[in-house]
């Protein structure tokens, strides 16, 4: 009786696992399951792939366009060697490092502890000051940089020191750029023209070198221009061109030359500077803008805040999130027309439309006189014009490229009110003349963190979305379910 009992026992375990119950429940339990196993697998197979997405404002955590070109360009091993102990590099840097390996496997990363290789490192010590823990060693076949820690980030003075900007990118860019090609450029400012301020006096070899380019001085009265002339550089000038030296600049220029000019406003007289620009379609105004909308003044009416266009040299600072390009007393740059056919002008930086350019530059009164010119203005304009084809019709046209600036201290004022963007659009204009656009966008990455700033029409479209629409949503879901669950 008992071994009968407990096989009717068995029997109605059996039929137990046959109930409608039982079966909606295994089912559920193997779905479930299998779920899960997918989801781990799903989340191994992504593990192992480099893959990311960038979620942050100024995408401070991905490469550039710009950068993906000069890697295309890497043929030749690079290596770059890494200066700190194991375990105690900055996350950043590695990171940034790591994203350049993936593209191209000519480059390569080696961690060097510096106390245990200070011989290895004295090698590229060329001014015996030391290189310091945590810096960047990029060597190529053309040459080496070395970029400083503290080349990476711009820091901000508080209780301690916290990062504004990433710079890694840019540092990195220009050096493997250097180290794969030896691309460097020879920039020649003019002088003998009583300039306020010469790029030689500036302080910004550092920053130039970073950016592979070299200057150099000439003066036009007493020779040609070189042969190596990745472009001209005249910049504040107290006195005009000479005829010789405007003769001079228009063959180089015909010829497919590039020439970057700053004019200064204290010159009334700019008869042979004009010629020259005329005959490429543009000319500078004689005066100084004065600004009446507030939104365009910077410290006073006489400093402008301008609008920045889409072109290749001011695209990158568009809506970019760090200080503006700020000119001081600028000048306005005339389009002129009509002009030749194959000359195309493109303005940078334009002023508001109530702006007015004033003529009495010694009156300091802010209304509009009667002589002075309604806007609004051109502060800044790029010039592409093919050169001379009479020369070898078979060739190739050389272009010629311009870039006319109405603000003569846009550098010394950017480097003494610490404007970082009057230092960028004169970059970029000297990477656009020297047809380097891979570098013109490589620039700093802002990490400062500021608030969201919402509106009311935010405020309410998400209170009613996470208030009204989610809950409801949940709400509607489990009625279905509970439906559909009650007739099991």
């Amino acid at each position: 009786m008992k071994i009968f009992s407990n096989l009717r026992g068995l029997s109605n375990l059996k039929e137990s696992f046959q109930t409608r119950h039982v079966k909606y429940g295994g089912y559920a339990a193997l779905i479930t399951l299998a779920v899960v196993i997918g989801l781990i697998v799903l989340n191994l197979m992504m593990g192992q792939l480099p893959l990311q997405i960038d979620l942050t404002r100024n995408r401070i955590f991905s490469i550039s366009e710009q950068t993906l070109e000069i890697l295309d360009r890497v043929e030749t091993p690079v290596r770059i060697y890494g200066l700190w102990r194991p375990g105690e590099g900055n996350p950043v840097v590695i990171d940034v490092v790591n994203q350049y390996l993936v593209r191209n496997r000519n480059l390569s990363l080696e961690t060097l502890d510096p106390d245990r290789n200070p011989g290895f490192i004295m090698r590229y010590d060329r001014d015996r000051r030391g290189i310091s823990q945590g810096s960047l060693i990029v060597e190529g076949e053309m040459g080496f940089r070395v970029i400083a820690p503290m080349e990476m980030f711009d820091f901000f003075q508080t209780a301690g020191l916290e990062v504004t900007e990433i710079q890694v990118e840019r540092r990195l860019s220009s050096a493997i750029l250097f180290a794969a090609t030896g691309t460097s450029s020879v920039i020649y400012e003019l002088i003998g023209h009583d300039q306020t301020i010469p790029v030689s006096a500036l302080g910004l070899y550092n920053e130039f070198d970073k950016e592979n380019i070299e200057f150099r001085n000439l003066n036009l009265l007493m020779s040609e221009i070189p042969a190596d002339a990745s472009a001209i550089l005249l910049m504040g000038p107290r006195r005009d061109l000479t005829p010789i030296e405007v003769d001079r600049l228009t063959v180089y220029l015909n010829n497919g030359g590039r020439f970057l000019v700053m004019a200064n406003f204290e010159v009334r007289n700019l008869t042979n500077l004009n010629t020259l620009l005329g005959s490429f379609g543009i000319a500078y105004d004689y005066g100084i803008a004065v600004e009446r909308d507030p939104f365009y003044v910077a410290l006073d009416p006489r400093t402008a805040w301008p609008d920045l266009t889409s072109h290749e040299i001011s695209s990158s600072l568009v809506n970019k999130e760090r200080t503006p390009v700020v000119l001081f007393e600028p000048m306005s740059i005339i389009d002129i027309q009509p002009r030749r056919r194959e000359i195309e002008t493109f303005p940078l930086m334009v002023s508001s439309s109530t702006a007015f350019l004033r003529k009495d530059i010694d009156s300091d009164l802010e209304v509009r006189l009667p002589d002075d010119i309604p806007g609004p203005f051109i502060f800044g304009m790029a010039v592409t014009s093919p050169g001379d084809s009479w020369i070898n019709p078979m060739e190739p046209i050389p272009q010629a490229r311009l870039v006319a600036i109405g603000d003569p201290n846009l550098l010394p004022f950017g480097i003494v009110q610490g404007f970082d963007a009057n230092i960028d659009i004169f970059l970029n204009s000297l990477t656009w003349l020297i047809e380097r656009p891979e570098t013109n966008t490589v620039r700093t990455r802002s990490h400062i963190m500021r608030p969201m700033q919402m509106t009311l029409v935010h405020v309410i479209t998400f209170a009613a979305l996470f208030i009204g629409v989610v809950p409801l949503g949940f709400f509607i879901s489990g009625f279905v379910v509970w439906l559909k669950r009650r007739h099991l």
